[in-house]
């Protein structure tokens, strides 16, 4: 069995994780932990010089996280960077790496974002081919 894991360095992630590691346990999965850099939030006329490096080294930095939460992890695991469209690549992922389950927050962006650009895990949960399965957090924003 595989689970992708969407991260996004949100508050909710680290209750995501845990999920995602109790599941990956109990059916001795591999767990694929993938961070999207978001370029719909990029516009090429206001692109500041330094700003996908800087976008870069934060999903680098949630990924490098999220392996010290999980380094007792008896199964396979490995994390994946990708840049664009947040759904779209998480759709393409879990395609190419044929997984079976998507486990991800309901939340990452706060309400005016998501009012703004749509919740990436409706998306997701309304378009993929896969299972998904949301976590809610334990707070609100």
């Amino acid at each position: 069995m595989k689970i992708l894991i969407p991260v996004d360095g949100s508050k909710a992630c680290g209750e995501v994780v845990e999920v995602a590691e109790d599941f990956g346990e109990k059916y001795k999965a591999e767990l694929i932990f993938l961070h999207v850099i978001d370029e719909t939030t990029m516009s090429d006329r206001y692109f500041l010089p330094g700003l996908y490096g800087s976008m870069e080294k934060r999903g680098k930095s949630i990924l490098a996280e999220v392996k010290e939460e999980i380094l007792d992890y008896p199964y396979e695991y490995k994390f994946i960077l990708k840049r664009g469209n947040p759904y779209l690549e998480i759709d393409k992922v879990a395609e190419e790496e044929d997984v079976d389950l998507i486990i991800m927050g309901n939340r990452g962006l706060g309400a005016f974002s998501r009012t703004l650009l749509g919740s990436v895990s409706n998306k997701v949960l309304n378009h993929s081919k896969k299972s998904v399965l949301l976590v809610k957090p334990d707070f609100d924003d």
